[in-house]
This record gives structure tokens, C-alpha cells and sequence, in this order.
């Protein structure tokens, strides 16, 4: 069987395991204080939007499947931009890398039930589960007795005459071998 929305969040948190890739990347350089360029600082905060967007998307979608633990989102907060990088407090380096690590170890996780479950159902036969759907509905159930019912009434109705008229041929097809029988045994007395 096949879940075609499965498969689509499937697709969307590989999406977002790649850009929370590429927000390491930057997180990275940050850590070094390197510099930015005006376009980097704009990819940043293009990246940071797009991963709220989506990362609150699966939430949603995905509902009690998904982490809810808040730790994506405090870390896209703690960054504001690039150049907030050299005003971080000491220390905030390591607890981003390891925030940024559970987040990413979350996602690996959740894609990894969602592909899991996405092997079970597709060990699911399609015809099995409409069957099951179907026979069970008692309502279905009682019209299929009822037809059942209604089929063994029609072929009783054609099959009762039909014996009774086999039996009178067989009772007289008996009486005249009986005659037979009789009139050879009379020829054969003296």
C-alpha cells in the first residue's frame, strides 16, 4: 500500500536535514568569527526563514510523530544575523553546536519512523485492506446473509419440484419393474 503523504513529509524532512546542513555551515564560520558578505548574511536569514517555515510545517503536519521539543527554534533565535556572531556570550558557541546536533539527530530520528513505517505499509496489501473495510461493515454483512438467504430460497423454490419429480418417475419406473418382475414370475410357473 502506498500513502502518498507520507512519502511527501518523507520528502520535506530531507529537505530540511540539507538546510540544517547549511545553517552548520554557517554556524561554523560564525564560531571562527570569520567575516560575512552582505549576500551571506542574506542567504543566512533566506536559510533561518525557509528552516522556521518548514521545521513548523512538519511539525503540524506530522503532529505527535514530531519533536516538540523547542530547541530548532531557540537556536534559529539565539543568531539573529551573522554579524551577531562577535556579540554572543561565552560558552553559547557549545551549547548551539549541541543544540544543533540534538535537533539534527531529531530529524535523522524522525525520518527514520516515517521510512519505517513507509516499508510497513508497503507490505500491505491494497485489496486485503479495502476487503477488511468492507466485510467489516455489519451492514454489509447483513445484506450479503440476506442475499445468501434470498439465493438458497430461489434454487430451493426450482430444486423442491425438480425432486418431486424425480421421485415419481423413480416411484414409476419401480411399480413397473415390480409389474415386470411379477408378470415374468407368473409366465414361469406351470
Amino acid at each position: 500500500m502506498r500513502d502518498r503523504r507520507l512519502e511527501k513529509n518523507i520528502e520535506r524532512i530531507e529537505a530540511l536535514i540539507e538546510r540544517w546542513k547549511q545553517l552548520s555551515q554557517y554556524l561554523d564560520r560564525g564560531f571562527k568569527h570569520e567575516p560575512f558578505t552582505p549576500e551571506e548574511e542574506a542567504g543566512f536569514l533566506n536559510l533561518k526563514s525557509a528552516i522556521a517555515q518548514d521545521y513548523e510545517l512538519l511539525r503540524t503536519l506530522i503532529g505527535r510523530d514530531a519533536d516538540r521539543d523547542d530547541k530548532a527554534t531557540r537556536l534559529l533565535n539565539s543568531v539573529p544575523s551573522l554579524q551577531s556572531f562577535r556579540d554572543l556570550p561565552e560558552g553559547t558557541a557549545h551549547r548551539l553546536a549541541a543544540e544543533w546536533h540534538s535537533t539534527y539527530m531529531g530529524l535523522h530520528s524522525l525520518l527514520g519512523r516515517l521510512s519505517g513505517r513507509k516499508i510497513q505499509l508497503a507490505s500491505i496489501s491494497s485489496l486485503r485492506i479495502g476487503m477488511q473495510r468492507v466485510f467489516g461493515n455489519p451492514l454489509v454483512i447483513i445484506l450479503i446473509a440476506m442475499a445468501a438467504c434470498y439465493g438458497v430460497y430461489k434454487v430451493a423454490e426450482e430444486v423442491i419440484p425438480a425432486i418431486a419429480r424425480f421421485q415419481t418417475e423413480l416411484t414409476g419406473k419401480q411399480q413397473t419393474t415390480k409389474a415386470v418382475s411379477e408378470q415374468k414370475i407368473g409366465e414361469k410357473r406351470p
